[in-house]
């Protein structure tokens, strides 16, 4: 091994988070640099220098494509001779929530093999490390802050293309320490120098390496071998290891490259075989080989360092490499091992194209691919399963839709919509040449459970294409597609979701599968997401638990907890949800997956903001968007919905600083209109006019509200055109609320806010429309709604709009009752850090109680005067001898005192107040 010189710093940096470990602080270390600057050796010397007590884990990626997934850690376990947890080194179920479980398994194994003393976990050669690997290597990082656990990453900075993502998301974790090695010293390489030959060099010749090895520790070594054999030191520190190639017999070289080109480790009996050599002979050359220090043996024959092998490689061809490709998945495809080295073989067969077979390839490859799927790593999956498409070799259709079905189903469990979807539509078309309605089936089935609220894939019609083909018999398959063509036609809108959603729970019990059982409940629980069907989904919360219990199926009971508590919210029975929360955080901990703890936070911030626990609600959505940020992959849809709560709570609260700027250019960036209306209501609430307009004209009108979003969408239509306009829009969404008038805004299908009494947004309309008896009627309800219930926010707000609409009425006792609400109102919004209502509610009372002629001004009343007249700006401008530009400022402020959308409610106002002597 080579003498450790120099990194006094960087070792005592290493070693400081080593004590911090010891005392119970999990870290993790980044440590990075060039090839050979010496990453490994600092970590073996921390390794060394540790207490006898500590356990040491050591994992090394390999460059080599054929390794099995994970298996990085996979060598981590062995060198801890631990075997691997089940849920990841076995094939298991693929569904989403899987990976997480099973990671979760290893990290809970790994916090056991800490034990007292602690654990250091070594992961060397990261920047060669596949996707899955990496994304447990994320996983351990953020579980490990309490653990007596130091994980040590290393990787070349040269090559951190492929670990972007991962560097970012373990950027945002304060247990990281990241370690930049650099070049050594003139003094550090003279020392180097001095251990390597034997003898002091001088400074001059120390500096000379220095430059040209750039004080790399292993380059400063390759030179050092040509101290005294040559005056002339290369340009190239890779001349140098060539030099070391050139000086081997033409035997032991050709073997060297080819062995370079097929893998790390060097077996003799398969170098044999590949190369057609006795293995005598092959011994021999090794031995040469190790002699000249490009290979470490004997016993376990290994490259002395990567730097080596990848120049070895250079000086084979390509035909020759190809070849030797094909010649080694010959070799391993006869070995009675076989079997398990699928993803090896696979390697070698892909990497033998065009000269290899590529029918052979594409068997290898999708065999691979499926093995790959079963353990969870995803991102090699689906890679495998494309390369297995690519080979060139002649794919019937059907064989064609099985390998992009494939690699579209392992695309979408890795969370990469943008890529899955469009695979997945390719299989499709596959799927239809191959006439295999089955297959087309498979196809649709693979985006189960996927909200794609884009629509880049319309699964259910591709499932009703698969119907039209299938036997018309009751069978598992045939639920499961009605289901999924239920379950979008009921949220994208389509054609008869009501009957197909009967058809497919009717079927699913008959057919007795509890698989098709769960999929039929859930395609009627999405069609029955609208106001009308709130009875029917308690009944279907319902159904799930008590499927879930005689299956034993955390799932499922979460899923029968979350539509009762969506339905009991929108009942206005807000006490039995939140009721519901215990046993759904207590069933997010037994499913454990990110989306089951999603569900748990979302759950208790809609119940605090509605309660008026404004600083509980901001600490639960902050968790739940933090979960979705470190889950990106798997759950990138989820990420805005926090977000939308966020939004709401400024807009509540007054605390802009919850929703700074940069967050509203997510929602600018074509989100769907249900995002996009709901944040322009925010945007008002906040004073922002110009991006209430910018977001609010994105929509499509209340005309096409998905029934999902019925209530909370009209409600937010009703809220901002009755100050934005059109008329119209406010009409035509309180039409959709009039049918509701007892139930609370609230969504149908994952209830993100409660936004008190339907009867709140009735009154608003009315007021839009001049309806003010109307409007008094409806907030009186709403009032009394919010109360009895328990939402003390929009108690508030109802008071503070009722009073607003009392002081327009005008009538006997009208200002009296609104300073009255007022004052209610500005207690409770002071009381619960309701900033913008407190500020309105306080010049409500101002205005109610102390001028009783009226909220305008005399030049304002003037101005509303000649409105009412029919005059335009321009000509009230001449008549008043003002600029236009000042009339303009007094109809806004006139608008904004009396809370009115448009010029026209203004003359109504006035026929109705100033022309009767009340002004």
């Amino acid at each position: 091994m080579q003498d450790f010189v120099g990194r006094a710093d960087e070792l005592a940096r290493v070693r400081e988070r080593l004590a911090r470990m010891a005392s119970g602080l999990g870290q993790v270390v980044l440590l990075a640099g060039e090839p050979g600057i010496g990453k490994t050796r600092l970590a073996r010397e921390l390794v060394d220098g540790a207490d006898a007590g500590l356990a040491i884990g050591w994992g090394r990626a390999s460059e080599d494509e054929g390794c099995p997934p994970y298996w990085m850690i996979r060598q981590v376990y062995r060198s801890l001779q631990r075997p691997l947890p089940d849920r990841l080194g076995s094939p298991g179920s693929s569904h989403p929530e899987a990976r997480f479980e099973a990671f979760e398994a290893v990290a809970d194994d790994l916090r056991e093999a800490a034990g007292p003393s602690g654990l250091v976990i070594v992961m060397d050669d990261l920047q060669w490390a596949d996707a899955a690997s990496l994304a447990l290597l994320v996983h351990l990082a953020r579980g490990i802050a309490g653990s007596p656990v130091l994980i040590l990453a290393a990787y070349r900075d040269t090559e951190a293309a492929a670990l972007t993502d991962v560097l970012a998301a373990l950027a945002q974790e304060p247990v990281l320490t990241r370690i930049r090695l650099t070049g050594l010293t003139d003094a550090e390489v003279g020392e180097q120098l001095k251990r390597s030959t034997g003898a002091a060099v001088s400074g001059d010749l120390a500096s000379r390496i220095r430059r040209r090895s750039g004080g790399n520790p292993f380059f400063v070594g390759e030179l050092a071998r040509l101290l005294g054999s040559t005056d002339d030191l290369p340009d190239l520190v890779v001349d140098a290891v060539r030099a070391r190639l050139g000086r081997l017999g033409d035997s032991s070289r050709d073997l060297i490259t080819v062995a370079a080109a097929l893998g790390e480790f060097l077996d003799p009996s398969i170098l044999a075989q590949v190369t057609g050599r006795p293995v005598p002979q092959v011994l021999s050359d090794l031995d040469d080989a190790a002699t000249a220090g490009l290979i470490a043996g004997p016993g376990r024959w290994q490259f002395a360092h990567d730097l080596v092998r990848e120049s070895a490689r250079l000086g084979l061809s390509s035909t020759s490499r190809l070849t030797a490709h094909a010649r080694l998945a010959e070799v391993l495809s006869a070995r009675s091992d076989a079997a398990e080295r699928v993803g090896e073989i696979a390697h070698h067969r892909l990497a033998s194209l065009p000269i290899g077979d590529p029918e052979l390839a594409t068997e290898w490859a999708e065999r691979a691919a499926n093995e790959a799927l079963g353990q969870l790593a995803w991102e090699s999956a689906a890679e495998l399963f494309q390369q297995a498409n690519d080979t060139g070799a002649d794919l019937a259709p059907a064989d064609r839709s099985r390998l992009l079905c494939g690699a579209g189903l392992a695309l979408i469990r890795a969370g990469n919509l943008s890529r899955g979807m469009p695979t997945l539509t390719a299989a499709a078309a596959a799927a239809r040449e191959a006439d295999d309605p089955v297959a087309l089936g498979q196809t649709a089935l693979a985006v189960e459970g996927v909200a794609d609220p884009w629509g880049t894939f319309q699964g259910g019609a591709i499932a009703a294409e698969a119907l039209a083909g299938l036997p018309a018999e009751d069978s598992p398959l045939r639920v499961r597609l009605l289901a999924l063509q239920a379950g979008e036609a009921g949220f994208a809108g389509g054609p008869g979701p009501e009957r197909i959603s009967v058809e497919a729970l009717a079927m699913a019990e008959r057919v007795g599968d509890g698989a098709a059982l769960r999929s039929a409940l859930r395609a009627r629980q999405m069609v029955r997401s609208g106001p009308d069907g709130v009875s029917d989904r308690l009944r279907l919360g319902d159904r799930m638990l008590a499927l879930a219990t005689a299956e034993h199926d955390h799932d499922a009971a979460l899923w029968g907890r979350l539509w009762r508590y969506d339905a009991l919210l929108m009942l206005g029975r807000i006490d039995e949800a939140e009721a519901e929360l215990g046993p759904i955080r207590v069933l997010a901990e037994s499913v454990r997956g990110p989306l089951a703890q999603w569900h748990s936070l979302r759950s208790q911030a809609t119940i605090d903001l509605a309660r008026g626990r404004f600083d509980e609600a901001i600490t639960a959505t902050r968790a739940c968007l933090a979960l979705v940020e470190a889950h990106a992959r798997e759950h990138a849809s989820l990420a805005g919905l926090p977000m939308t709560v966020l939004s709401s709570l400024a807009a509540l609260t007054g605390r802009t600083e919850l929703f700074p700027d940069a967050m509203f250019e997510v929602f600018e960036r074509g989100v769907p209109p249900v995002v996009s209306v709901a944040v322009s209501v925010d945007c008002l609430r906040r004073g922002d006019l110009d991006r209430a307009r910018r977001l609010y004209a994105s929509a499509d009108g209340p005309a096409s509200i998905p029934i999902t979003v019925r209530l909370p969408l009209a409600a937010a239509y009703v809220e901002v055109a009755a100050a934005l306009g059109p008329p119209e829009h406010v009409r035509t969404a309180a039409a959709l609320l009039r049918e509701h008038p007892d139930l609370f805004v609230a969504g149908g299908a994952g209830a993100l806010l409660v936004n008190g009494s339907v009867r709140m947004y009735l009154g608003m309309a009315a007021a839009a429309d001049g309806s003010l008896d109307e409007a008094v009627r409806e907030l009186r309800l709403a009032v009394e709604a919010n109360e009895r219930v328990g939402l003390p926010p929009f108690a508030a707000l109802s008071r503070y709009l009722l009073g607003r609409v009392l002081i327009r009425r005008r009538r006997a006792g009208d200002s009296e009752e609104a300073t009255a609400l007022a004052t209610a109102a500005a207690a409770a919004a002071r009381a619960m850090g309701m900033a913008p209502l407190l500020s309105d509610a306080k010049a409500l009372v101002a205005e109610s109680s102390g001028r009783q002629t009226g909220p305008l001004t005399r030049r304002e009343r003037e101005v509303a005067g000649h409105l009412a007249e029919g005059l335009t700006n321009r000509q009230i401008a001449a008549l008043l001898h003002l600029s236009e530009r000042t009339v303009e400022t007094h109809v806004q402020h006139v608008l904004t005192k009396l809370g009115l959308a448009n010029r026209t409610l203004i003359a109504t106002w006035v026929r109705d107040g100033m022309r009767t002597g009340s002004p």
